[in-house]
């Protein structure tokens, strides 16, 4: 991907293909620069392959592609309302991340990443919570690293209820329960039917 640097009164937004990624610091780190530009063309190419080239953050149709990186993981809560324990979040149409180093130290950067990419491409789309949530668990790898529970609910309410709490806890059963009931419908539908079913919002 192609980098072009702009700077700010306090920070630098790094041009990085399609995307913007607005930094904290005004010390350009070409490193980072380098990372990004992996993880968001990885990024990419999962979600196009996940939902078979037929939605993603390519096709435009998302409007302005930007990445917000906290300058520390509180600043991160603070601007998010989020817990700590979360790597980033989907606001106001912008990627807001945790400083990419805390992601990389806990090994969740690429999972972060499409997870909230994912919630991107799905923004055009009315995709009930439940099911937004589930696939961006199963596009990003993030089933198989938030644990196992043995008996999850599988009602809807249930599950959109635990993926709005505040709870850590909570919220990784809900994020593992609507995984589960997307393998569900994947399962009975085929995921191209379920594509279908999403792009033309008659879920």
């Amino acid at each position: 991907m192609a980098v072009r640097l702009l700077p700010l009164l306090l920070g630098v937004v790094l041009q990085v293909g399609q995307w913007e990624i607005v930094t904290p610091d005004n010390q350009v780190n070409h490193a980072e620069i380098d990372r990004w530009s992996e993880l968001l063309e990885d990024t990419e190419d999962a979600i196009e392959h996940f939902f078979m080239d037929r939605i993603g953050v390519r096709t435009g149709s998302v409007g302005v592609l930007r990445v917000r990186v906290a300058p520390s993981s509180g600043d991160f809560a603070a601007w998010t309302g989020c817990s700590v324990w979360q790597g980033a979040a989907l606001l106001e149409g912008e990627i807001v991340t945790q400083p990419l180093s805390v992601l990389e130290m806990r090994g969740v950067a690429e999972q972060v990443v499409i997870h909230e990419c994912v919630h991107l491409a799905l923004e055009p789309y009315n995709v009930p919570l439940w099911l937004n949530e589930g696939l961006a668990v199963l596009c990003s790898g993030q089933v198989r690293t938030l644990g196992g529970e043995k008996h999850l609910p599988d009602s809807i309410e249930e599950i959109e209820e635990l993926l709005l709490s505040s709870d850590t806890s909570s919220l990784r059963i809900g994020y593992l329960a609507a995984a589960a009931l997307t393998s569900k419908k994947i399962n009975e539908l085929g995921r191209d039917s379920l594509i279908t079913l999403i792009v033309e919002e008659e879920l």
